[in-house]
């Protein structure tokens, strides 16, 4: 029968190697301290971020020396490394990322630096580097955007309208430019400049940027959006008369046609006026203020054929007192049109129609019973009795050019 196995501890390598880190790590020493300093250096960095660094100080004025040195491979391990204590002081901190994102830059990895620089916005939102993260950020995104300036010039004289966005071949080799979706890194990072240092120099180039990039690629609802945000918060910027510019055509083609919203052509058409009233730069320019006549009479057509749809459906939904009023509202109020005239054929037509006393009854299902009824008995009545009479009654409209509103009580109210 086996003997149990011996239990009592006997000193071997392992012990032997254990006592003497005791031996070295024991108070006293100053080879035990220096071994101490870095063996908790390294374990810190194993395990977590947080260490007590007495040498912090001297460890960034290595790192300094090392990228006056343009050793920045070097430089940039030690700058990590500093920053990502965050047991070392907020000053020293900031700092060392900050040269952190300088090494980066100067290696030509942006992509990189891009993201470094906006870590140091992130965690030092108001630190002494905020508005240097972002000029460095806006000349990374203006090297980006040397490559849609290309494109642009390369667009031919004859071709007009949205400019589709085609995705490049990707650069294994090149650190300088991000291998996927450029684009969108691009704009991605001036909004991070224009959010961080929304009163800096280059903010208001940023959203510019933003708003344009959309125009051209046919966003319009965002491209209103980065233009008005400009319009409102860079008041005086040199780019604000273009912002209006672009703002006024984004807002217009925005609305997506004349059966959608129409809230939006009216903010356009207020900024038109705004832009005559108090942007000299606009009216003064001969081509800018052409490109203004143009805009305006571009969303009156839109408003004037969103009234005359609304007047074609009261015609054919059998309601042709609604429908007269709707086609008079559009003779009245989008003089010059083509959709004034054609509303004054309508009702004319309608009018006649109804003082005949047969009315379309369009397509309501009861209207066309009714009027087949009507027909078969001889009547002949208006539809909708007097009071559909009266509302096109010539006499009864009011004078001046005054055009009643629905829903006020007035012959025109909306049934």
């Amino acid at each position: 029968m086996p003997k149990p196995a011996d239990r009592t501890f006997r000193p071997g390598r392992t012990g032997v190697l254990v006592a003497a880190l005791a031996l070295l790590v024991a108070p006293g020493c100053h080879t035990a301290r220096s071994f101490k300093e870095r063996a908790g250096t390294a374990i810190a960095q194993a395990v977590g971020s947080h260490y007590d660094d007495p040498h912090a100080e001297e460890k960034l004025a290595a790192a300094e020396r090392l990228y006056q040195d343009k050793q920045y491979e070097k430089a940039l391990g030690n700058f990590r490394t500093l920053a990502d204590n965050q047991s070392n002081p907020a000053v020293l901190a900031e700092r060392a990322r900050f040269m952190q994102a300088e090494c980066r830059y100067q290696l030509g990895q942006y992509p990189e630096a891009c993201d470094t620089y906006h870590k140091v916005l992130l965690d030092f939102p108001t630190g002494a580097y905020r508005r240097d993260c972002c000029a460095q950020m806006f000349k990374i995104c203006d090297y980006w955007l040397d490559d849609l300036r290309a494109e642009l010039e390369k667009r031919s004289a004859s071709e007009k309208g949205v400019l589709r966005w085609r995705p490049g071949v990707p650069h294994p080799g090149d650190r300088t430019r991000p291998q996927i979706d450029q684009e969108g890194r691009t704009l991605e990072a001036l909004v991070r400049i224009h959010t961080h240092d929304i009163t800096g120099p280059t903010a208001d180039k940023a959203i510019f940027w933003c708003g344009y990039i959309n125009f051209i690629r046919g966003n319009f609802s965002e491209a209103d959006q980065f233009f008005s945000q400009m319009v409102e918060l860079h008041a005086d910027s040199p780019l604000r008369p273009q912002a209006i510019a672009f703002a006024i055509q984004a807002k217009n083609n925005a609305t997506g046609g004349a059966v959608y919203d129409g809230r939006k052509c009216a903010e356009a058409l207020h900024l038109v006026s705004v832009a005559e009233a108090t942007v000299p730069e606009l009216v003064n320019d001969p081509a800018m203020a052409e490109k203004l006549t143009r805009a305006k009479f571009a969303i009156r057509s839109q408003q004037a054929e969103k009234d005359f749809l609304t007047a074609e459906y009261y015609e054919r939904t059998g309601h042709p007192g609604s429908a007269v009023f709707y086609y008079e509202l559009v003779r009245r109020r989008y003089a010059g049109t083509k959709y004034s005239d054609l509303a004054t054929e309508k009702k004319d037509r309608l009018v006649k129609l109804m003082q005949e006393g047969h009315p379309e009854p369009g397509n309501d299902p009861f209207a066309i019973v009714k009027a087949k009824v009507d027909g078969a008995v001889g009547k002949n009545k208006v539809t909708g009795g007097e009071k559909d009479r009266a509302r096109i009654d010539p006499g009864l409209m009011p004078a001046g050019g005054v055009v009643p509103q629905p829903g006020n009580g007035t012959s025109g109210t909306r049934p």
